[in-house]
């Protein structure tokens, strides 16, 4: 019975061996992962509320996630972002950016390095579909990425049809055709309406975007092939000098015009031209606000006239979108960011009146957005983006922008030449860069 009982319990052991050295069974692959119940909260800005507001209920239709708003004006988003991250207070898992605002936030830990997720997402992202000018500028510092471009921003030229037709007019080509336009509508009007309105409001995205629409076009630049600044150029000047020129015929007063001045004129057919992004047109028909519905046109900006003009298009705001370091929920502010990168929803978010422009080239050739903006300004869009133009990135812009604000504005209001100005600039940028 002892040897019985001694070959049971051998049999038992090596039995039991052999069930532990099997190859186990392939578990069954799990569902979908659940993302009902809870909250994602998603930074964003006052003139995108709309488009937010609709990501998040699609977000929440396909996931059962919702997305809780915080919304800031558009010049605190980066401070608001950089702040959450600093104070440790860690509220926001998604945050949509101002694109000169990267490099401070990547100084600061702000956002998430996205380089093994857009290899591990190559064919979900297809990069190839961005517009180059939008892929890198708004989401890569050095070697690495940072986030995906959300708002691709440019300004167009926007013009009302019967007061061009009214003086025999067609949209301008060059700059110097621009300020003879606006000079004789001005004063063919009287008061009642302009040939221009400029968005020269002491605010850096007002007035150094109405600055760059004119020396981008000129040939100039903000530094130049070796990263020194070059503000001063002759090229900036001139640009600055015909800015100075043209304000005088435009929707008084030009150093005082912000967004709703200037849209003000251009709703209520007080202006013959405006320069503004390429979401104006649909604005612009909806008959509750405006007074022109169907009588406006649309071209790229003017170039200039010398040998180194060029059609261009200047980036003024543009906005990307990546993952706070600071997320406590950072599985679901992947998935929301994987959810926005998608092609189709970018089409889907660019034909609403949600302020958001295209940043890939099959949204701007889709029927359906062509159909929603006009075939007028996507062709415009098109013929821009020729040569894009775009504001730095570098950790330390926002400290340079400051001195060129406030002296492109004191040459608007004549409190100092354009040469003046700009070599005051020039003088400011040399010191802090150094």
């Amino acid at each position: 019975m002892k040897k019985l009982s001694i070959i049971i319990s051998l049999l038992i052991l090596v039995s039991l061996l052999l069930g532990a050295c099997a190859p186990k069974a392939t578990p069954e692959p799990e569902g979908p992962v659940s993302f009902e119940g809870k909250t994602l909260r998603f930074l964003t800005i006052q003139p995108h509320n709309v488009a937010a507001i609709n990501l998040a209920a699609w977000f929440e239709q396909e996931t059962g996630a919702k997305v809780e708003l915080i919304v800031v004006p558009y010049d605190n988003v980066v401070e608001k972002a950089v702040l959450d991250v600093s104070s440790g207070a860690h509220q926001i898992d998604v945050i949509e950016y101002w694109y000169p605002g990267l490099g401070t936030m990547v100084e600061n830990n702000v956002l998430e390095n996205l380089d093994q997720w857009y290899v591990d997402n190559a064919a979900m992202i297809k990069a190839d579909d961005f517009y180059p000018e939008y892929f890198d500028v708004f989401t890569k510092i050095g070697n690495s990425r940072y986030g995906i471009p959300y708002d691709g921003d440019m300004h167009v030229l926007w013009y009302y049809k019967p007061l061009l037709e009214k003086y025999g007019f067609e949209p301008p080509k060059t700059w110097d055709e621009y300020l003879n336009i606006c000079k004789t509508i001005t004063e063919g009007e009287g008061g009642a309406a302009y040939g221009c309105a400029i968005m020269g409001a002491k605010s850096p995205l007002i007035l150094i975007g109405s600055y760059l629409n004119r020396f981008g076009g000129y040939g100039g630049s903000f530094f130049d092939s070796e990263g020194k600044p070059v503000i001063n150029s002759p090229e900036n000047v001139k640009a600055l000098e015909d800015m100075v020129e043209q304000a005088k015929y435009a929707l008084p007063t030009a150093s005082a015009t912000a967004f709703d001045e200037a849209l003000g004129g251009w709703f209520t057919a007080k202006v013959a031209m405006v320069e503004f992004w390429t979401d104006l047109g649909a604005m612009t028909d909806d008959p509750a606000s405006s007074k022109i519905v169907g009588q406006w046109g649309v071209v790229a900006l003017p170039k200039s006239s010398g040998e180194k003009g060029r059609v261009v298009a200047p980036i003024n705001a543009g906005f990307g979108i990546g993952i706070s370091t600071g997320s406590t929920n950072k599985e679901l502010a992947y998935k929301f960011l994987e959810f926005v990168t998608r092609p189709e929803i970018a089409a889907r978010y660019n034909t609403v009146v949600g302020g958001i422009d295209p940043v890939r080239k099959s949204t701007l050739k889709d029927p359906a957005f062509i159909t929603f903006v006009g075939k007028d300004v996507a062709d415009a869009i098109e013929a821009a983006h020729a040569n894009a133009v775009a504001w730095p990135t570098s950790s330390i812009w926002f400290k340079l922008q400051e001195p060129l604000t406030d002296n492109l504005s004191l040459a608007l209001t004549g409190d100092k030449t354009p040469q003046q100005a700009l070599d005051d600039t020039q003088a400011s940028w040399e010191e802090i860069l150094k």
